[in-house]
């Protein structure tokens, strides 16, 4: 396929450059070394890459059960022949796969989704040509997750205003797996409220006709944001896979009793990993003496250690170690693993040679290293995300014209747009009011020593009244200052519709807005158009010109 959109330029910009990215996750990205001896190896060396990959595929895993179950979840959401074709392949000794997962947010989620998939996919295509063997991008979708509020909304930009809409609760209490939640009747009015939103172009219409076909009520949220991602990325042969199946589940049985008999190990573990972090770094996720959790009755209940057994998180019921054994035995699909036992259970079932992280997972991946060894589990490689920074021509213009870097947006836009104001003046006004300060300062230079002469006490007398003057001067230039701003009304317009543009509420545009807004306007030939050019250079942001 050739998209019919073309991606104009894309500039690189350091990380070190960006507020707001932890310490941990740029020196991960930009300076590897530091950090070796938290993860399985540099993923950026090929000799590191072939000899875990070799490792990883050879590790034991029961392909065939997990063949036919991703098969038929597949099937659900839209089999292609590239994604039937990877899946098969996933039989094969020798392949392995790169892997990566989000939360399964409304309507696909926010723009790094979509990132993470392009960098997925592109990094597979590459690694399989490097390696010579089947590699399979994997995606993971979390609808275990029990955060509501993280993925039941989407913002969008009018205007200059970022404006977000909120998909009711379907059923009031649930604190379960949110991917089984169905959509309530009221997706039907906030599609139509989406709609009202998105500018009028050529491609709003069969967007909104694609998504009012996947996010149909009484459709899972998972299913719906399964089905969307496919549509997206037709015949990339992206593998999705459904952790929540007990099909899946009852393979990693043993997993999970190793979690249940032996915690404290694990426990020991992740504590001594998290002292070291904390020394230099941070410590992304806080530890738990357990990383299990029970879902029972639309709820999502951590299992505590308590004793010899487990208490339910918030309740005042309690398990034997014997009785949660037993219930594993008998309905591994009621456990569900926490945030630091998950990747454990992804490679468990998959030959993960690469995992595809965002920021903050990377961080938590550094907690990770004891803990896989403990298990007897090939830790992958940590490959961070492509992260990257989409400018539109009306944005690319104004940034030409004020002579700005789109990485001056990331400030306060009041202050910016003070900045500009002066430079509009040509410098004139700075120049005058700096050449009277000069002046000012010249004058109380001359006047001191003559003043002393006459009575040495009034030296510092004749100083306050330099700085009495210099104060009244700078309160005049600010005077000026604003009525300048006064007559910018429209450049403030512009700085404010910029800086919402590339920095929404002061952070990066892909972890606020939707792609759904960038697909109104450009169409879904936009997604092709950035695989087909998508970087996979992990030190940098990519401010991609559209």
């Amino acid at each position: 396929m050739t998209a019919a959109l073309r991606i104009q330029q894309i500039d690189r910009l350091p990380l070190p450059t960006l507020r707001k990215l932890s310490k941990l996750f740029v020196t991960y990205a930009t300076d590897y070394a530091l950090l070796d001896a938290f993860y399985a190896g540099d993923y950026r060396s090929p000799s590191v890459r072939r000899a875990l990959a070799k490792r990883v595929a050879q590790h034991p895993r029961q392909r065939d059960v997990l063949v036919r179950v991703l098969l038929e979840q597949n099937t659900r959401w839209g089999l292609d022949a590239a994604t039937q074709a990877n899946i098969e392949a996933l039989r094969l000794p020798d392949s392995v796969a790169v892997v990566s997962g989000q939360q399964v947010g409304l309507f696909g989620g926010p723009l790094f989704t979509l990132y993470k998939v392009l960098t997925l996919c592109r990094l597979a295509q590459a690694l399989a040509e490097e390696l010579e063997r089947p590699v399979i991008p994997v995606f993971w979708l979390a609808g275990e997750d029990h955060d509501y509020e993280e993925v039941a909304a989407l913002t969008v930009l009018k205007g200059a205003e970022p404006v977000t809409l909120r998909l009711e609760l379907p059923l009031p209490g649930y604190a379960g797996a949110v991917g089984r939640l169905p959509l309530p009747a009221s997706v039907r009015d906030l599609l139509a409220a989406l709609e009202a939103l998105l500018p009028a172009t050529a491609f709003r219409e069969p967007l909104m006709a694609l998504l009012n076909e996947t996010y149909q009520p009484g459709v899972t949220l998972q299913d719906a944001f399964a089905r969307l991602l496919k549509r997206w990325l037709p015949g990339s042969g992206l593998v999705l896979i459904d952790p929540d199946d007990a099909r899946l589940k009852a393979l990693a049985r043993p997993l999970f009793a190793q979690e249940l008999e032996d915690w404290q190990t694990a426990q020991a573990h992740l504590e001594h990993v998290s002292r070291s972090l904390e020394h230099a770094y941070h410590v992304q996720v806080r530890t738990q003496p357990t990383n299990l959790f029970l879902l029972e009755d639309h709820q999502r209940l951590a299992l505590d250690a308590f004793g010899e057994g487990f208490r339910l998180r918030g309740t005042d019921r309690q398990l034997s170690r014997q009785e949660a054994l037993s219930l594993l035995e008998a309905s591994p699909e009621r456990f569900s693993p926490g945030v630091l036992l998950r990747p454990l259970y992804q490679d468990w079932l998959l030959p993960t040679l690469v995992y595809v992280a965002g920021p903050s997972e990377t961080a938590y991946w550094a907690q990770l290293k004891p803990l896989y060894a403990w298990a007897n589990v090939p830790m992958p490689l940590v490959f961070p995300r492509t992260m990257a920074l989409l400018v539109e021509p009306r944005v690319a213009q104004l940034l030409e014209r004020y002579k700005l870097r789109p990485e001056m947006l990331q400030h306060d836009p009041d202050h910016l747009f003070h900045e500009l104001v002066r430079q509009q003046l040509d410098g004139e006004l700075e120049a005058a009011f700096k050449a009277a300060q000069q002046q000012l300062d010249d004058m109380v230079a001359r006047l001191r020593p003559v003043v002393e002469r006459i009575e040495p006490t009034l030296g510092p007398a004749t100083e306050a009244l330099g700085a009495a003057l210099r104060h009244e001067l700078d309160r005049f230039e600010g005077r000026v200052l604003k009525a300048a701003k006064q007559r910018e009304a429209t450049l403030h317009n512009q700085i404010a519709r910029l800086h919402a543009s590339l920095f929404p509420n002061g952070v990066l545009q892909e972890r606020v807005f939707s792609p759904v807004y960038f697909l109104s306007k450009y169409g879904l030939g936009l997604i092709e158009a950035l695989y087909n050019d998508w970087p996979l250079d992990p030190a940098n942001l990519h401010i991609v010109y559209l």
